[in-house]
């Protein structure tokens, strides 16, 4: 025959209250809203002007033949570093000879025929002076002789330009610097009306930058300006801004700005399309957050109005927030957080005021996951 057990009321009633105390914790437990967090120290953030601009050189020639004859050596390729007066382009000189030749010998004719003049008006004076000729037959001789005079001259100047432009079948380099780029071949017909190649002076390299006029207040001369290319993926060149155009752009109400950096390596070549970061302004300890972390609305006024929470152990808490510069991933707050409070980071587009928080994840003042989870930081026991 079994026995029956009896159980007090009073611990029946016990039993039903933590029933009850566990099922609210699984409730709250269950509705807490999953989120990243934050704490807030004091940083700096720099308001940065951001343009793209073409790399040029310091200097960059283009290199013509002064007369149209066919090219018949090229000894140079894009990339190649030459000399002041090194020979870039030999032109075929056949005509340019005969033009020579052709000038020469007709010098040598008009002095022969000077000469011979020079002769008969000698005589014609002897005779003049025996009464045998006449004085206009020997002024008529010395007007001759000075034709000749001048004919030889003109001819002279003429062999010159022939010798000269014999010359150019020689192309140098008018500058010293490096072969940018070769538009004619061996072969073809070179003419003073295309360039044969360039020549780019590249230790240096400038970037022309158009400025939108409302940011030109903001820019100075001898300013620092941080280059990035794609090549050269993160990394920074330093340069200057040694420029600034006197006058603005009608149509598009810019102005142009020149920078200048040193590129002794040659690693930024011209016609790469850079980045160009021009720091205007820098504050430092201030409040600075991912911009992410906000919540931007439309305010009452029309304007833009921003909102964050904060984490009070595990309790949500909503603050108005005020901000200052914006610098792409990040934002300077000026009010409505302190130092200290654990910032919300992910997660508070589902948050109310006072609603629950299950925190997984908290960053770093840098913005990088700590390792460890939620324990491993001196917020976690008050987010318990």
């Amino acid at each position: 025959m079994s026995k029956k057990i009896s159980i007090p009321l009073t611990a029946l009633i016990a039993l039903a209250a933590g029933c009850q105390r566990e099922a609210t914790k699984d409730t709250k437990k269950s509705t807490a809203v999953t989120v990243q967090v934050m704490p807030l120290e004091p940083s700096s953030i720099a308001r940065v002007l951001s343009y793209d601009a073409d790399v040029q050189g310091e200097l960059e020639v283009k290199v013509f033949a002064q007369v149209a004859e066919r090219i018949v050596s090229l000894p140079v390729e894009e990339g190649d570093v030459v000399k002041q007066g090194q020979t870039l382009a030999v032109l075929r000189a056949d005509s340019l000879t005969e033009g020579v030749r052709s000038a020469v010998a007709a010098v040598d004719a008009a002095r022969a025929d000077r000469d011979n003049l020079k002769e008969e008006l000698q005589r014609a004076e002897k005779l003049a002076s025996r009464q045998i000729v006449s004085r206009s037959q020997v002024d008529q001789l010395r007007s001759r002789l000075a034709s000749a005079e001048a004919q030889i001259r003109r001819l002279e100047a003429m062999s010159s330009q022939a010798s000269t432009a014999r010359g150019y079948g020689v192309v140098r380099a008018p500058i010293a610097g490096v072969v940018g780029r070769r538009f004619l071949s061996l072969g073809d017909m070179a003419a003073p009306s295309l360039p044969i190649l360039t020549l780019v002076r590249s230790h240096r390299v400038d970037l022309l930058v158009e400025v939108p006029k409302q940011e030109l207040a903001q820019v100075r001369e001898g300013m620092v300006v941080q280059v990035r290319v794609a090549r050269h993926g993160e990394r920074a060149f330093l340069g200057k801004v040694i420029l600034i155009a006197p006058t603005i752009d009608r149509q598009t109400r810019t102005a142009r700005i020149k920078v200048r950096v040193e590129n002794a390596g040659r690693e930024l070549m011209p016609g790469m399309l850079a980045r160009v970061s021009l720091e205007v302004e820098r504050r430092s300890g201030v409040l600075v957050v991912p911009y992410s972390s906000l919540i931007i609305e439309t305010a009452p006024s029309g304007g833009v109005a921003y909102r964050a929470f904060v984490a009070e152990g595990t309790t949500a808490r909503e603050r108005q927030v005020s901000v200052g510069i914006i610098d792409v991933a990040r934002v300077e707050v000026t009010a409505g957080l302190k130092p200290g409070e654990v910032l919300i980071t992910q997660g508070q587009h589902l948050l109310d005021e006072g609603k629950q928080l299950l925190i997984t994840e908290r960053l770093g003042p840098d913005g990088k996951v700590l390792p460890g989870g939620p324990a491993s930081t001196p917020h976690a026991e008050a987010g318990r």
